[in-house]
């Protein structure tokens, strides 16, 4: 039997914590950069450089270094539908180590509030 979590987040007084295109598109990096058992580093500027090289990042390693070798991701969550909405976000969530979602949603949420 398979484990789904439905996890959301609002923001305080129900404010806007999507203001703008890069706001989504931060947080859905995100989802992917955070979801590993490993300490993430800081990835902002590089983040930021492939945007303004390109609005296309297919094929290209989104917050890294161009020719870093990639190194193998050991995931917290599976990422089944998700659902961000101005002031808020919806995911579902399946667990594939344990205290694996709790782990995923303090990094993905304190990831988000830094930037």
């Amino acid at each position: 039997m398979i484990e789904v979590i439905h996890a959301f987040n609002r923001g305080v007084d129900k404010r806007k914590i999507f203001l703008d295109d890069q706001d989504y598109l931060r947080f859905i990096h995100d989802l992917f950069e955070f979801n590993d058992q490993e300490r993430v580093n800081t990835n902002f500027y590089y983040f930021q450089k492939a945007q303004r090289q390109s609005h296309d990042l297919g094929g290209r390693e989104i917050g890294g270094k161009v020719g870093r070798t990639k190194k193998v991701r050991k995931p917290l969550v599976n990422i089944l539908p998700f659902c961000l909405m101005p002031n808020h976000n919806h995911l579902l969530l399946s667990p594939r180590t344990e205290q694996g979602i709790p782990r995923f949603m303090q990094k993905v949420n304190a990831g988000y509030v830094k930037y």
